[in-house]
């Protein structure tokens, strides 16, 4: 058990920053593109979007590092809960971003989806890496 938790802090610590990384350059990346198409429009909610899926993101790595990984119906339960609240998060943002800027509405949803389909992805290779670890464990 503590040496599968020194494996997992050890590809905690090497995501992490990874994680970090891909979202900075994706968000000032994607904040001067839409500046370059949209030079008149306001982008005082972009940076909302970045933020939040780092924050996801964050959690979900912080939740799968101490999570009990012998129990394989709980590390289900747990996979499921995640993607769950990833799910209403993004939905909440969507209805927030409706309700209260109303602007671009069409623009808003491209962005967020480019967003949600990197956060997949890096969903995706986050619990392949600790399922990973977990069977090279066993």
């Amino acid at each position: 058990m503590l040496r599968d938790n020194i494996m997992l802090e050890k590809s905690t610590k090497t995501i992490l920053p990874l994680f970090t990384l891909l979202m900075l350059v994706l968000g000032w990346s994607g904040w001067l593109v839409l500046r370059q198409l949209y030079p008149v429009m306001d982008l005082g909610w972009y940076f909302f979007l970045p933020g939040s899926y780092f924050v996801m993101g964050y959690v979900l790595i912080l939740v799968l590092e101490k999570v009990n990984k012998e129990n394989p119906r709980r590390l289900v339960n747990i996979y499921m809960m995640l993607k769950l609240s990833k799910l209403v998060i993004a939905l909440s943002i969507i209805l927030l971003y409706y309700f209260i800027v109303k602007e671009n509405m069409g623009l808003f949803l491209i962005v967020f989806g480019i967003y949600y389909a990197v956060y997949l992805l890096v969903e995706l290779y986050i619990f392949y890496i600790t399922e990973k670890k977990i069977k090279q464990n066993k």
